[in-house]
């Protein structure tokens, strides 16, 4: 159990039940894509949490949102193991690579 979770406070008690039930969510699959910002604040208002945007906002660097949402850009709601793989570095084209090979091969026999 974590400290965060013993708190007096019923906004955040229920913020985190919202927010492990989505990681949840995510990890059975039930969630297989990002949302948007508005699809976040209407599955928090089914726990009877009613947020605004700047409230994500503000609250994606703290727990316990940081450990299931990765990053907000513009509507964008990026989730943790959803994230989009870094574009791989573009392979020069064959005859280029033969070329180079060929180079290396010649300055090795010398």
């Amino acid at each position: 159990m974590r400290l965060f979770e013993l708190s007096d406070d019923p906004k955040l008690t229920k913020l985190i039940a919202a927010t492990d039930q989505l990681r949840t969510d995510l990890e059975s699959g039930l969630i297989t894509q990002n949302w948007k910002l508005d699809q976040l604040l209407q599955y928090f208002r089914k726990f009877d949490l009613v947020l605004s945007p700047s409230d994500i906002y503000g609250m994606l660097q703290q727990k316990p949102l940081k450990n299931v949402i990765s990053n907000v850009q513009g509507q964008d709601v990026i989730f943790k193991g959803l994230e989009q793989p870094e574009p791989a570095a573009e392979a020069p084209p064959p005859e280029q690579s033969k070329e180079v090979v060929a180079k290396m091969a010649q300055s090795a026999m010398k």
